[in-house]
């Protein structure tokens, strides 16, 4: 009975024993039986789904923008151009009513003949004075009597103030040269002229105005690229660099263009609490939207800053 106990027990156990080798051998892959410790695979970075995803407001703007102002009051007396005009540089596109600075000129330019007049004029007197001195101021004269000390010495007071009367006209003539030369300026100035090739966005007043000196009277848009200038969140601004490839949308379902990061800010503007950065449209002119539209910018898939190449599966992240 007892050994009948012992060869059930001993039974028993030997099952135990093999379903647990066999479970094992199941769950070990064939050639696992290598002692080397297995190297781990390496792993590619993916780039960041922020930056593949995130969209930004932006707005299209022209590479320069000038207000075209008069430099002095006036009444407008012409604007040669309308809104959506091209210009070219130097092209006179609005002048000031000119007869009143005319009239100034011309009254200061015969100011400044008589001055002339008056200093060739003081110019003799002071001759004339300096003969009558050398005459009277003699040893001689005075020994015999010929002339007496007041003489000379009215003589040579004469001589001073005729001196200091030249001073004077030379000094008017030197302010009122100065005067006609900002005169003249003035009617030149008359004359407003495009400082670039451009073309013509708004118009600020209308003919026959009264403008003050500074009032814009135009505003000009410079011909050429085309730019987008958007803000960043500071988070997202570490995934946008200079070179960067980014294509731009607008909300009125315009075509989708690319555009290249040229500029972007090195510091959160504190207003805003954004990044400002801006790129330039690849398209031309005539295909890119007009200045003032509002679009959606976002990183290219792919696209990496200049000299930094894309490896398909790889990232850079660029602060």
């Amino acid at each position: 009975m007892v050994f009948r106990r012992l060869a059930s027990a001993l039974g028993l156990l030997l099952l135990v024993v093999v379903a647990t080798m066999v479970g094992l051998r199941a769950r070990t892959p064939e050639g696992s039986m290598d002692p080397r410790p297995s190297q781990p695979e390496p792993q590619l970075l993916t780039p960041d789904p922020l930056a593949a995803t995130s969209s930004w407001l932006g707005v299209v703007i022209a590479e320069e923008s000038v207000d075209l102002a008069a430099s002095r009051e006036g009444r407008v007396a012409n604007i040669r151009v309308q809104v959506g005009d091209a210009v070219k540089q130097g092209e006179v596109v609005a002048t000031l009513d000119v007869t009143a600075a005319q009239q100034e000129l011309a009254v200061a330019e015969a100011e400044l003949l008589s001055s002339r007049a008056e200093l060739r004029t003081s110019q003799l007197a002071l001759d004339e004075a300096r003969e009558r001195l050398v005459r009277r101021d003699s040893q001689e004269q005075l020994r015999t009597g010929a002339v007496s000390h007041e003489e000379v010495s009215t003589a040579r007071y004469q001589e001073q103030t005729a001196s200091a009367k030249l001073e004077v006209a030379q000094a008017q003539i030197l302010e009122r040269e100065a005067k006609v030369a900002q005169l003249r300026r003035n009617v030149t100035e008359t004359s407003i002229r495009a400082p670039f090739q451009g073309v013509v966005a708004s118009r600020f007043v209308a003919t026959g105005a009264q403008i003050q000196a500074g009032q814009p009277i135009l505003h000009l848009l410079r011909s050429g690229a085309v730019q987008v200038r958007f803000a960043l969140p500071p988070a997202d601004a570490r995934h946008v660099a200079v070179g960067q490839r980014l294509l731009l949308e607008a909300t009125d379902q315009q075509p989708m263009v690319r555009g290249r990061v040229i500029r972007v800010a090195p510091e959160v503007d504190v207003a805003a609490m954004k990044v400002f950065a801006v790129a330039e449209l690849e398209a031309g002119p005539d295909a890119a939207p007009p200045a003032g539209t509002v679009v959606h910018v976002r990183v290219e898939p792919g696209s990496s800053p200049i000299g930094l190449p894309t490896v398909a599966g790889t990232a850079s992240n660029h602060p």
